[in-house]
């Protein structure tokens, strides 16, 4: 595109030289000469400058406090957050509805909901943009000057509107967590930190998307608390000051994570400086590889390296290498039986014969087979047979009760703020922003796409 637009300038300018040259005295024709010959200097100078133009723009970003990594962790985060919002309201509000006498309460949560999907909506447009700029700003440079270039200024306007809206919102965008706290904190108000999250993954560093986090306190024991994705998030700012213990809890196993017997606000401190609701603790689970559908892959000590090529309700397939021997374990709820159990393609005759334990897991009942497999690379093969009447997590009402007891630990002006600014903030001023900033972009492509009143040759 640099090139396309390079040439594009040069033949402008010889354009432009031509029509002088022309020996027919048209006005309307010679009057383009010298625009053609303006906009090849302009166009070329804009080329060769934009570089010096996007650095002082990052520069300036950087003094008023922007962070695209920080910002887009806060929108993913806070697109989460709303979501797992949304779904545990329309549990609530489903329960609620079978009630005749608390009818007013569902209009109520009816009503937030629909803030809610507001804010959703709101914070996932403005999520695209910011990956469309973030990961496309120079193509979108440099098409505009491409358009900018076209000789006659047939795409001018075009061109001066894609720069303008690049330049614009790469360095503006980020400061919206700013921008929204200017809206909704005074000065002398220090903000809270109502939203802790972080990315799941195991001991080989690969994310695991779906599972239960428990979380241990002094006097109690909150779980399972569902996570859906590989990023978990937990909204009650009760927990912060709290030495807490955070478990995988899966399959009758709580597996340990780095979290052990330590404070969210301690572990927070760094984030809670920053100008945005949220703070991120990444937990990495010990021992676990997989869980997905009542089925956990578990190691001890942990392989080398992992690869699960294929992962379905009846048959699993798993790479693993490593430099000693280790257990490697099945547990599974007793929906699943085990039909066959391979190593590098020889069956285990009798699966029996590994079962190690059984558990009981909330209302489901399990076991546990071991494996021990020897140094080196190895395939390990799992066929499985699955009742499709049974259940194979735990029931709804266990995770109604976790996240209700998680709520109870919510301070209230806390959640009360939260849900205020759902409604506010996340709605009126994400809309605001955007739309200012694309004034911005507009007043800006005029500037750069204005018709030109300097006369190269009288």
């Amino acid at each position: 595109m640099f090139l396309v637009t390079y040439y594009l300038t040069i033949l402008t300018f010889y354009l432009g030289v031509l029509i002088y040259s022309l020996p027919i005295p048209l006005s309307g024709l010679k009057r383009w000469a010298p625009r053609l010959i303006a906009d090849a200097f302009y166009i070329m100078t804009l080329l060769f400058s934009m570089s010096s133009v996007v650095s002082f723009s990052e520069i300036l970003q950087g003094l008023l406090g922007g962070n695209w990594n920080f910002f887009l962790s806060y929108m993913k985060a806070s697109i989460f957050f709303r979501s797992q919002l949304l779904v545990f309201l329309g549990s609530i509000n489903g329960i609620l509805s079978n009630l005749k006498f608390l009818s007013g309460f569902t209009r109520i949560i009816s009503m937030i909901m629909g803030s809610i999907s507001a804010s959703l909506y709101a914070f996932t447009i403005m999520y695209a943009i910011a990956t469309l700029v973030r990961y496309s700003f120079w193509t979108l440079i440099m098409i505009g000057l491409a358009l900018m270039a076209i000789p006659f200024r047939i795409s001018r306007g075009a061109g001066a509107f894609l720069i303008a809206f690049a330049l614009v919102f790469n360095t503006a965008l980020p400061l919206y967590i700013q921008f929204a706290k200017m809206l909704i904190i005074s000065e002398d108000k220090e903000l809270s930190t109502p939203i802790i999250f972080g990315n799941v993954i195991n001991m080989a560093r690969q994310p695991l998307y779906t599972g239960y986090i428990g979380l241990e306190y002094p006097s109690g024991y909150i779980g399972p608390l569902p996570v859906y994705s590989s990023v978990y998030i937990i909204s009650a700012t009760g927990f912060l000051q709290q030495n807490l213990t955070m478990y995988y809890d899966v399959c009758g196993h709580q597996f340990y994570t780095n979290i052990s017997r330590a404070s969210m606000a301690s572990l927070c401190k760094s984030m809670l400086q920053t100008n945005a609701p949220l703070c991120r603790v990444d937990i990495m689970v010990y021992g676990l590889i997989v869980y997905r559908e009542g089925i956990a892959l578990h190691a001890m000590p942990f392989p080398k390296s992992v690869n699960i090529t294929t992962f379905t309700s009846t048959y699993i397939e798993v790479y693993t290498d490593s430099d000693t021997e280790y257990s490697f374990y099945i547990s599974i709820v007793d929906s699943y039986t085990i039909k066959s159990l391979k190593i590098d393609g020889k069956s285990i005759s009798d699966v029996n014969s590994v079962f190690k334990y059984k558990w009981y897991w909330y209302n489901l009942n399990g076991k546990t087979y071991e494996i021990s497999i020897p140094p080196g690379v190895h395939r390990i093969e799992i066929e499985l047979d699955k009742d499709a009447s049974s259940n194979i997590e735990p029931d709804e009402t266990y995770v109604y009760e976790a996240q209700l007891a998680l709520m109870d630990y919510s301070n209230a002006p806390g959640l009360l703020d939260e849900i205020t600014r759902i409604m506010y903030i996340d709605v009126v001023g994400a809309a605001l922003y955007t739309s200012l900033l694309l004034s911005i972009s507009v007043g800006l492509a005029k500037l750069l796409g204005g018709v030109s009143r300097i006369r190269v040759i009288p």
